[in-house]
């Protein structure tokens, strides 16, 4: 490594090496006779020291002793630690990678101030020598060069001349000068130097100024040695200026951040998840702090590799997850989907698969067709997927669109257009083909198909109501014939047997709020529930029940209520979110989505709550869930 001052010089040994024997191979050690090579001064068997030669001729008179047991014994744990430390050798490296940076930095740090030293020296200005000299010493202990120039510097300022006052005035006037003018041009460093020089030479020159100067151009210094990554000096600085101002909150968080990131490096590829733990508190105090994000998501996809390895799939998948949140990839996120896939299916060997294939892997759907939404993180917008239970063949119906909702028979899909130039409603062929786009309005949302598949029910805001929030339910004829008809005042629509039809709606004050069912014939709807948050309706194919989300409690969950007996079971109990439910076309599971591990994905259970399963992943971004739909279907 080059440097800016003399070279760093190992420490000087005191120890006096042993000759070598005449016959300049090896010699015969006193204590316990074993031979040993003739360059060392200790005894390779017992340790003695050497310092007496044997004649050749005394050589073969010497007797033989065999090897000692505890010898045997010590080259066999040799030997085992020699295996163990190969074993961990990637370990070993991964610690040596993690502290080289630091460790490369701090020994550029020493070099510097050991220049800046030498130059204070030869101008004269022994008290700033020392200080350089010091600081050199106190990053790399065994700087010789630096150690034997402070010793010079200290020797000069015993035999150092005591100015006259009036020199000294003069001096401090002409320092005090040259401080202010590197003050002013924001060479911060010059001002320290000069401002430490105004002090030493007299310590009562306006010390209220001068002090007030010193800590600015060290707190200012020190930024700026942040953003070189020169970060063991920053602190160095920061510390300074602490201690002409302990309680600034600025430079108490910049001294946190550098000894943070100092700390998150020691142990990068040492102790990953130590390195996520000190950059995780970093990344939540200042996500901008030099390159805290790449490095805190480089950590957890690394951290995430390492637990692929170990076939640890679950724990994997959670690193993947986490990088992503942080800053999205498609490369993290394919590591993420593919981790996911075999934590579902607890797969004890590694697969690798491509991207395509292996989102077309879904977890025991026991029957039909399950159509759902993805938000795509790239394109920052909602896709329509549908899954077949047959072979789990996965289909992507339609770009740029969510709330799909299938026709009875299965042979058509509903879906809500979120183009901005093209808002609306469309339906085409589970085949892909024959697409119609009907735009009733740019708010249309929520379509919902009546029992004959015959018509679409959907929402529009309510602008007559006398309430903000307030939702009209209207239909139309599916094939976008004839014109739309008001059928309630309400939101989250759902047709069901024997005609029934469900939605929430309040009163005309938008209170008394809750699920309300009603069908022909009635001359007013029947109320089931109590709140404007029960949601999500769906139908059980008999018609006999409705499954909704609400969050009545603490978070949403999963309800199921008679109908028409208004009779209410949970059916799940989570912090996390559970929402969207919808039937399986035979009545026997209830499909939901959740983020209760962390991550999105589609969730299987009995009607009765029990055997809660997943089965697909979403991803890890459901932004606007609480708009979506899933539907189910033959």
């Amino acid at each position: 490594m080059d440097t800016a001052g003399e070279p760093i010089a190992p420490p000087a040994t005191s120890h006096r090496l042993a000759e070598a024997s005449p016959a300049g191979d090896f010699v015969i050690c006193e204590n316990c006779g074993a031979r040993t090579d003739g360059g060392s001064p200790f005894c390779l068997n017992c340790g003695f020291r050497l310092d007496t030669i044997p004649a050749p001729a005394e050589i073969e008179a010497l007797p033989r002793r065999r090897t000692p047991t505890w010898l045997w014994v010590l080259g066999l744990i040799l030997l085992t630690i020699i295996l163990l430390l190969s074993i961990l050798g990637v370990g070993a490296l991964g610690i040596y990678h993690g502290l080289q940076e630091r460790a490369q930095l701090t020994r550029a740090a020493a070099e510097e101030h050991y220049a800046r030293g030498l130059a204070h020296l030869e101008a004269g200005e022994v008290e700033l020598a020392i200080a350089e000299f010091e600081y050199a010493l106190h990053l790399v202990p065994d700087y010789q060069a630096a150690d034997e120039k402070l010793r010079e510097a200290r020797s000069r300022l015993q035999t150092k001349a005591t100015p006259t006052s009036e020199v000294r005035s003069r001096a401090v006037d002409l320092l005090y000068a040259q401080a202010l003018e590197f003050y002013r041009a924001g060479k911060w460093d010059e001002a320290v130097v000069k401002l430490d020089q105004v002090r030493s030479v007299d310590p009562d020159f306006q010390p209220d100024e001068v002090k007030d100067m010193l800590f600015t151009s060290l707190y200012n210094h020190g930024l700026w040695l942040v953003h070189q990554n020169r970060l063991e000096e920053a602190l160095r600085y920061f510390d300074r200026a602490l201690e002409l101002r302990p309680t600034d909150q600025d430079t108490t968080i910049q001294r946190r951040l550098a000894a943070l990131y100092l700390t998150a490096i020691s142990y990068w590829g040492a102790d990953w998840e130590k390195a996520i733990a000190s950059f995780t508190t970093l990344y939540n105090i200042n996500p901008n702090y030099l390159d805290t994000t790449d490095r805190l998501y480089e950590a957890h996809v690394s951290y995430g590799d390492v637990l692929a390895q170990r076939y640890e799939w679950c724990a994997a998948k959670r690193q993947y997850a986490s990088a992503v949140r942080i800053k999205f990839s498609q490369e993290a996120e394919d590591k993420r989907i593919s981790a996911n896939w075999l934590c579902l299916t607890s797969t004890p060997t590694p697969v690798i698969t491509s991207t395509e294939t292996i989102t077309q892997q879904v977890v025991g759907l026991p029957m039909g067709k399950l159509a759902f939404s993805i938000y795509n993180q790239k394109t920052q917008t909602y896709d329509v997927f549908v899954v077949y239970a047959e072979n789990l063949r996965w289909v992507k119906m339609a770009a740029n669109a969510d709330q799909p909702s299938f026709r009875p028979d299965g042979g058509r899909l509903a879906f809500r257009r979120l183009n901005d130039d093209e808002p609306g409603l469309c339906t085409k062929n589970v085949d892909g083909n024959d697409e119609i786009c009907i735009h009733p309005s740019p708010g249309a949302a929520r379509p919902t198909w009546s029992p004959d598949g015959m018509r679409i029910a959907y929402v529009l805001p309510d602008e007559e109501a006398g309430y903000e929030g307030a939702w009209a339910i209207y239909a139309f004829n599916a094939d976008g014939s004839g014109e739309a008809q008001l059928i309630a005042k309400g939101r989250s629509p759902a047709w069901g047997a024997d005609g029934w039809f469900a939605y929430n709606g309040c009163d005309d004050n938008g209170e008394n709020c809750g699920i309300r069912v009603l069908r022909e014939g009635m001359p007013f709807p029947l109320q089931l529930t109590g709140s404007s948050h029960d949601v999500a309706l769906a139908f059980s194919p008999d018609g006999k029940e409705l499954a909704y989300m609400s969050n009545v409690g603490r978070s949403w969950n999963i309800y199921v209520v008679t109908v028409p007996e208004g009779q209410v079971r949970q059916l799940t109990r989570n912090e996390a979110v559970d929402g969207l439910p919808v039937w399986s076309p035979d009545g026997k599971y209830i499909a939901f989505i959740s983020n209760r591990d962390g991550e999105w994905g589609i969730y299987l259970m009995n009607p009765d709550g029990s055997e809660q399963r997943k089965i697909l992943d979403l991803g890890t971004e459901h932004p606007t869930w609480v708009e979506e739909t899933l539907s189910w279907s033959y």
